[in-house]
């Protein structure tokens, strides 16, 4: 029998047994996997995942993980921010409402605490695919002729960028406007927008490079009596509209003005019948309410007007006195060329399903009734509830499925003790400031 040397023995006992990985361990330990399967996961688990290791940190907290999760996660609505004004006794205070409805969360007066060197009231003017455009007031004092101070900020990881807007041409007021589409750029702009006796200037402000540009600066300028306050993101443009359908639009790349087409609204709409324009679903939608003469299917021939998705025991009661009124949704076409008709609601529907609208008018005048109904948002996204109207009513703030043809309250308030209250649309998203 031949005997083992020595070296031999000292290999065989020193070799240890190889063990093999499993499959999870061959996908954890590799940070490009790791990386692709956190990038699905929602924004505020992805933080909460930051604490399992150095590694995980060292992954989520990197740029282009931001930059990814962020194009993965476009247009996720998770809610609603909604903003309750007092009758001048406090300042705004700020609710969450899941886009369901099944939850409402009193949020914290620090959620808008991020910057501890500027006192003041915070006021959030707009919502755009999870970045907030906020403004803070210098508290009352000796101090009260400050500039306002203005921000962008990302309630979910948040980070803040404080903005100084540029001085106009002899111009104090500014209008800003936030644009942010991480689906094309993890890059954010904002437009600061001076208008004073004919003169328009437009500056931008771009997060990737730091710095404010004027992009456009034109004499004569007819406002088409235009709110600029309310500039709608759509398209690579900002979209201004009136109450009476006659909008332009700004082209970010080429830094020009456009005409817009106008909604096909009938000789006899009036102003006073607008109810809301904004973005959704990468559509642009213009809301008003119309008559039985202007039912949509008359306003214009070639209009694809939707079926009356409203439910079939509420439309057109004869216990109604409102009359038929339609709250009318159109849509732009892609190409900017025309609007048309997608959905329509009857008032009816509305008026019957909360009756104690009526009742808040001893007249029982259904223009009180048609007076009190505004849109605050309408979302045309592939979820659950479908297509959603966001509606305000004195003491409510309700939601309209087309897809299931229901009503579903999101909050009540008290409607003489609160001076209003506006729904902004909230997204949870990593992307950088």
């Amino acid at each position: 029998m031949t005997s083992s040397s020595p070296s031999h023995l000292q290999v065989c006992f020193n070799s240890p047994t190889r063990k093999k990985s499993s499959p999870v361990d061959v996908v954890f330990g590799n940070d490009d996997f790791l990386s692709e399967i956190l990038s699905h996961l929602p924004a505020k688990t992805v933080l909460k995942l930051k604490l399992i290791s150095k590694k995980w940190l060292s992954i989520i907290s990197h740029p282009s993980f931001a930059i990814r999760h962020s194009y993965l996660n476009p247009h996720t609505i998770s809610g609603f921010l909604l903003n309750v004004s007092y009758h001048f006794k406090k300042p705004s205070s700020y609710r969450f409402v899941s886009i369901d409805g099944k939850s409402v969360v009193h949020v914290s007066p620090d959620f808008l605490l991020f910057d501890p060197d500027k006192p003041g009231s915070t006021y959030v003017s707009q919502s755009c695919n999870g970045l907030l455009l906020c403004s803070r007031r210098t508290r009352y004092s000796a101090e009260r002729t400050k500039p306002t101070q203005y921000y962008v900020f990302n309630p979910t990881t948040r980070q803040f960028v404080v903005l100084t807007p540029p001085s106009g041409d002899g111009i104090r007021s500014n209008r800003l406007q936030l644009v942010f589409d991480p689906s094309k750029s993890p890059h954010y702009k904002v437009l600061c927008i001076h208008y004073f006796k004919s003169l328009l200037e437009i500056h931008v402000y771009s997060s990737e490079t730091r710095i404010w540009k004027l992009s456009l600066k034109q004499e004569n300028f007819d406002s088409l009596c235009v709110n600029l306050n309310n500039g709608v993101s759509w398209n690579g443009a900002i979209h201004w509209i009136s109450p009476t359908g006659k909008g332009f639009c700004f082209l970010l790349d080429e830094q020009r003005l456009q005409a817009m087409p106008s909604p096909p609204l009938p000789d006899s709409w009036e102003a006073n019948s607008f109810r809301y324009f904004g973005e959704s679903g990468g559509k642009l939608h213009f809301i008003g309410l119309l008559t039985r003469e202007q039912k949509p299917d008359t306003i214009a021939m070639d209009a694809n007007v939707s079926p009356d998705l409203s439910d079939d025991k509420l439309t057109g009661s004869s216990s109604s006195n409102i009359g038929s009124q339609y709250v009318v949704v159109y849509a732009m076409e892609k190409g900017c060329s025309k609007w048309f008709v997608k959905y329509h609601l009857d008032v009816n529907a509305i008026a019957m399903a909360y009756p104690e609208i009526s009742d808040q008018d001893p007249t029982g005048s259904p223009c009180f009734v048609i007076g009190s109904i505004f849109v605050s948002s309408f979302i045309d996204e592939n979820n659950e509830e479908g297509p959603l109207l966001v509606i305000n009513m004195p003491g409510e703030i309700i939601s309209y499925s087309f897809k299931h043809r229901t009503f579903k309250n999101l909050f009540s308030f008290h409607p003489y003790k609160h001076y209003s209250c506006h729904a902004l649309r909230f997204t949870e998203t990593l992307s950088l400031v």
